[in-house]
């Protein structure tokens, strides 16, 4: 597979240079039929960006692959009635199989903020924008909280920073 993923990774890689940007990830997603918005595949480069220069290497887009790999086969598991969408229960299945324990009213604020079309159900795309968005809240939470404590306290500069690395 590393063979073919470097030829993928190249392809996408339009102007030749190493590097994927956001546009380029977005343009190819969108080949395979899965479409973001431009804000959200930023938030995938920026995600897997380790050396925070706005782009990812191959190595970088291998985690990336890993990462979107694993949802879609989360999706496929946890689409229990194979309707193509995961219902409400479906992703609560999911997030808690992922290691996520989360209250009902933040847990339901966060689907609802993830199903634009309000119907109840995340399309693979919705689901892989709202993982993204846990992972991303996982990482800035733990940048803040050193101890594994389970809880931080935070000025509104240091809010406003996190907030900024999650959106």
């Amino acid at each position: 597979m590393g063979s073919s993923l470097r030829n993928w990774f190249q392809a996408v890689d339009v102007d030749g240079n190493g590097q994927i940007t956001a546009e380029e990830l977005q343009a190819a997603l969108k080949k395979g039929n899965l479409n973001f918005s431009l804000a959200t595949v930023a938030r995938m480069i920026r995600a897997f960006d380790k050396d925070s220069i706005g782009s990812i290497g191959f190595e970088e887009f291998e985690g990336l692959h890993l990462f979107l790999t694993q949802l879609q086969s989360s999706f496929s598991h946890f689409d229990t009635d194979r309707d193509g969408k995961l219902a409400v229960q479906e992703v609560e299945s999911a997030v808690k199989h992922a290691g996520f324990e989360i209250d009902v009213p933040a847990f339901m604020s966060m689907v609802q903020a993830f199903d634009p079309d309000r119907d109840g159900h995340l399309s693979l795309a919705e689901f892989i924008a709202l993982s993204l968005f846990m992972k991303n809240c996982r990482t800035v939470f733990a940048a803040f909280d050193p101890t594994n404590a389970g809880s931080v306290t935070m000025n509104f500069n240091q809010f406003l920073f996190a907030v900024s690395h999650i959106a």
